[in-house]
């Protein structure tokens, strides 16, 4: 009876046994081969904030006003592309800043032009 029970004991014993095997694995491209017990600990996830600036110009026009509206819409064309640049992550700030407005000799006769300091701070995800 103990011989039975010390033979059941161990057959029980190589049942629960882990054997790992690569011979069914096909290797005739790259390939990576990973092993893990335990806890499968995940990438720490660690945040670096960036911040930058950027000129922001408006179009030259002959009215002021048109010229501030030209600068509006070029404000509002850099805070869409810097969002679509950073969809994962988070914007933290974005602004324009306000616009000066002068007149532009490089251009047509009597042209204004306004233009800013675009500032602009994000969080983006850094794995270590």
């Amino acid at each position: 009876m103990k011989t039975l029970f010390a033979i059941l004991i161990f057959v029980g014993s190589q049942s629960f046994a882990q054997n790992t095997s690569i011979k069914d694995i096909a290797t005739d491209e790259d390939t990576t081969i990973s092993i893990k017990k335990g806890n499968n600990q995940v990438a720490e996830k660690i945040y670096e904030v960036l911040d930058g600036s950027n000129e922001i110009e408006g179009d030259p026009h002959v009215l002021q006003k048109t010229a501030r509206d030209n600068w509006k819409k070029a404000c509002e064309d850099w805070k869409k592309e810097i969002k679509d640049l950073n969809k994962d992550n988070q914007v933290l700030n974005l602004t324009c800043n306000a616009p000066v407005c002068q007149k532009d000799n490089s251009a047509s006769v009597g042209s204004t032009v306004c233009q800013s300091h675009g500032i602009y701070k994000i969080k983006v995800k850094v794995t270590k």
